[in-house]
């Protein structure tokens, strides 16, 4: 009898050609951006048994069935507690901002259910240590509850200081609760500083934990970048800030000391901004939802009868922006870009990540040419090497546009705010790239109000005085190679 030889290597050919086509297909029919399809398109041809793996792997926001059932629940809380506490007693202010703005803020109550909300009061803090003295007061003041969501926990220097302040609070009686992003603060998960707060009678949760295993059901570069500190559900914090001390943080980079700004909020925005914290919280596990369920079905119930009386802190107009790739809306991307579109004079923005599609870029070159003054205030150095090549590759789109661009030289520059002419600002935890707009849970905050924006527009000029201005001439007359680097990474943006 003949030995029958099997094509293995014939079969096997066949099958990388059906995964790497099923994938190619998958793209054009998933991928609702034409820049991500293309840049997957791009890497399924030139390295297909590579790029069948990583699409399996990083190709869409999958975040798992139970994970999202959860999210599902927790968002229909969101549109609830609005509806419910927020409408009723008389807190929306969509119809006093000013005509322009409303439609920006409709953009983002529609695809959130929170709207934009008086009577709140905000105090900028634009250093390390402002915003260190200012948490640790306030922690040391709590009497009921200290919550704390952060991408990155790195227990150095005065980051040590505030962790033993949580657990001072929590040893007088204040329900205390941490939510670290497991990539993010893998350091903090690593160390000796969980089983301490633990023992404190702390809870200690990791944010979209990561696994072989569960790279088989969820994507494992979806990541939790909300920074928040909410005290006694009346003072909350937001803003660029990790847990670090810049003094020991990445010190190796070579990009200096991270620069960073937070803002300090009271008023009913607190609440929700304790909403967004609970969701985060209870989408980890079922155990979780149950328990907040529980406990924000207590806490809905004592609502009413606070707000009158305590969280009419101010007279600032201000909106919460919870981001995130479960909620089906591009909400932050949306807000961005109708918030550009709305400029009639001037638009200046700082962020340290700065890689935008087709959509943001011409939003901000029409915007130049149509009169607006625009600026980007970006880091002359930056801890990511292809961030730094695919950014510069728009430089010269945006340059000939007339957008002036300042390097900022004072370290790496972390903070995330966009104002547009005198009276709105947006500020949070967002870069302007494809990451933060599509992939991360983000949370950001809409300000309505001309004396915050003129403070933040005040803490940019700061910056711009540590800036140099990119010059197109001198950017024209470098080498013709650094051109061809640039544009090479750029066709891999919409996945950086």
């Amino acid at each position: 009898m003949n030995n029958i030889q099997i094509p293995w290597g014939q079969i096997l050919l066949y099958l990388h050609t059906a995964a790497a086509l099923a994938c190619v297909v998958r793209v054009l029919y998933k991928q609702r951006n034409t820049g991500t399809a293309f840049a997957w398109l791009i890497i399924l041809f030139m390295f297909p048994l590579f790029g069948v793996i990583a699409y399996l792997m990083l190709g869409e926001p999958r975040l798992g069935l139970a994970r999202a059932k959860r999210a599902a629940e927790m968002n229909r809380f969101y549109g609830e507690f609005a509806e419910r506490y927020l409408a009723d007693i008389d807190l929306d202010v969509t119809n006093e901002i000013r005509p322009r703005y409303r439609g920006i803020a409709k953009v983002a109550a529609d695809a959130t259910g929170l709207g934009a909300t008086r009577n709140n009061a905000m105090t900028l803090l634009s250093t390390t240590d402002e915003i260190v003295d200012a948490m640790l007061a306030d922690i040391r003041a709590a009497e009921q509850s200290c919550l704390l969501a952060f991408y990155i926990i790195d227990p150095q220097g005065r980051i040590e200081t505030l962790l033993n302040t949580v657990i001072e609070a929590a040893e007088r009686g204040v329900d205390c609760a941490v939510l670290a992003d497991a990539v993010g603060s893998h350091g903090f998960f690593n160390s000796g500083w969980v089983e301490k707060l633990r023992a404190a009678g702390i809870e200690v949760h990791a944010a979209l934990p990561v696994g072989p295993m569960r790279t088989l059901f969820t994507r494992s570069d979806l990541r939790n970048h909300r920074k928040i500190l909410i005290v006694d559900k009346k003072i909350g914090y937001t803003g660029s800030y990790n847990l670090v001390d810049p003094r020991f943080f990445k010190q190796s980079s070579g990009v200096g000391e991270w620069v960073d700004v937070m803002m300090r909020c009271t008023g009913p925005m607190v609440l929700e901004m304790t909403a967004v914290f609970y969701a985060d919280l209870a989408v980890e596990n079922d155990d979780n939802l149950a328990n907040v369920q529980q406990y924000l079905g207590t806490y809905t119930e004592i609502i009413p009868a606070m707000l009158p009386d305590k969280m009419r802190a101010g007279n600032v107009a201000a909106q919460v922006i919870p981001s995130a790739p479960d909620q089906g809306e591009r909400v932050i991307y949306e807000t961005i870009i109708s918030a550009i579109y709305s400029a009639t004079r001037k638009i200046v923005i700082t962020t340290p990540y700065f890689v935008p599609d087709d959509p943001l870029l011409m939003a901000l070159t029409t915007a130049a040419k149509r009169g607006v003054d625009v600026t980007l205030i970006l880091p002359a150095k930056v801890d990511s090497l292809m961030v730094r090549y695919a950014s510069r590759a728009y430089y010269p789109m945006l340059l000939k546009a007339g957008v002036k661009i300042a390097l900022f030289e004072g370290g790496l520059l972390h903070a995330k705010t966009m104002t547009i002419d005198e009276g709105y600002t947006l500020f949070g935890t967002v870069n302007m790239d494809m990451r933060s707009f599509f992939l991360n849970l983000e949370i950001s905050l809409a300000v309505y109000d001309k004396t915050i924006t003129g403070q933040v527009i005040d803490l940019q000029q700061q910056y711009l005085s540590s800036s140099r201005y990119v010059s197109i001439k001198r950017w024209q007359q470098r080498a013709r190679w650094w051109g061809l680097v640039e544009n090479t990474v750029r066709l891999m943006s919409p996945l950086l």
